[in-house]
């Protein structure tokens, strides 16, 4: 076995570049030997130890800085509060990606069903959703809304439209990002006291391509239908989650969910 190693064999060995251990030992991270005859780092296995500590709290989101004060101090009581941050920290994020798993694949699956034409009328649950915002219409929220909300909550929320429907057609209300309340409580969001909800409910569900980010009283008609046909009563409320494809304002590849919550 090697007694030395020179810093390209390290940064071979351990898939990190000769600047980035060069900078790790210029703030203090690791210590290697000074070859006396051409001046040369000299990298021994201990070396390799201390940067794997390095890899180690880097992959944790622990800033260099950090880092060094808990090599200077090796409490483990310090070491052990920032695990127990970084367990919550890691968490979390792993949550709030399965979040955003699930999105992307509830997004694919309506694409596909609508664009073969597989989606027929079915019945499915409205989970419990909090209100992030509300007004109007959709320029409410750039207007004023939108900008309280976190990130977390804007990726992970949706655009909803609320809709009275009848024989006559449909009147539109107001519109609103939900967020269902048990991604809230998994993410740990704060929950206001006068935080308004839209409950569980069972719906009349259907999806369906929306015309220049509109629907029409044409795209319910076959929900009434289908409630007229299985003796369902619907409550008047119509919910419509809105799914841009592509982008926002690319009106011609917008998509929607319409729920008809039905009386027990």
């Amino acid at each position: 076995m090697k007694t030395y190693y020179t810093i390209s064999e390290i940064g071979k060995i351990l898939g990190l570049t000769s600047d980035t251990i060069r900078f790790y030992e210029k703030k203090g991270l690791v210590h290697p030997s000074i070859n006396p005859n051409n001046k040369y780092r000299m990298y021994t296995m201990m070396n390799v130890l201390e940067l794997l500590d390095v890899i180690y709290y880097r992959h944790l989101g622990v800033p260099v800085s950090d880092i060094y004060s808990l090599s200077l101090t090796s409490q483990p009581s310090d070491i052990m509060e920032l695990i127990d941050k970084k367990e919550e920290e890691t968490k979390r994020r792993i949550y709030y990606e399965t979040q955003l798993l699930k999105k992307i694949e509830h997004i694919k699956s309506t694409f596909h069903k609508i664009e073969s034409n597989e989606n027929v009328c079915s019945i499915q649950y409205f989970n419990e959703s909090m209100i992030l915002c509300e007004g109007k219409e959709h320029i409410d929220f750039f207007a004023h809304d939108i900008q309280y909300m976190s990130q977390d909550q804007f990726v992970l929320g949706a655009f909803y439209v609320h809709y009275t429907v009848d024989s006559n057609g449909l009147n539109q209300q107001r519109t609103f990002v939900l967020m269902e309340t048990s991604v809230v409580q998994e993410m740990n969001m704060s929950i206001e006291k006068d935080a308004s909800f839209i409950p569980l409910q069972k719906c009349i569900y259907l999806a369906v391509k929306m015309n220049q980010g509109k629907i029409s009283f044409e795209d319910v008609k076959p929900m009434l239908e289908f409630a007229k046909k299985e003796k369902y009563e619907i409550t008047g409320d119509c919910l419509v989650r809105e799914i841009p494809i592509t982008f926002y304002k690319d009106f011609d590849h917008y998509y929607a969910e319409i729920f008809l919550p039905i009386k027990s």
